[in-house]
């Protein structure tokens, strides 16, 4: 089984953007990287951070932000 290290790389590389993390109680964390251009550009599902049980939520949650992000920037 691939080391937590490597999988936490793979979802930064897959989703770019997005500092990724696991914490000492077992949770997996993301966060938005860079600076958010307008405040009005979150909270209609569109976040700074997020938090999931297991990598695989984690994963998940990240695929809806990146969905919100294309429908605000398209």
């Amino acid at each position: 089984m691939t080391g937590w290290g490597e999988r936490v790389s793979q979802l930064e590389i897959e989703f770019p953007g997005w500092h990724i993390w696991r914490s000492n109680a077992g949770r997996w964390w993301a966060t938005r990287t860079g600076s958010v251009l307008r405040r009005e550009d979150l909270g209609t599902g569109r976040v700074m951070t997020i938090d999931a049980d297991d990598e695989t939520d984690l994963r998940d949650q990240l695929v809806k932000q990146s969905g919100f992000d294309r429908d605000l920037f398209t």
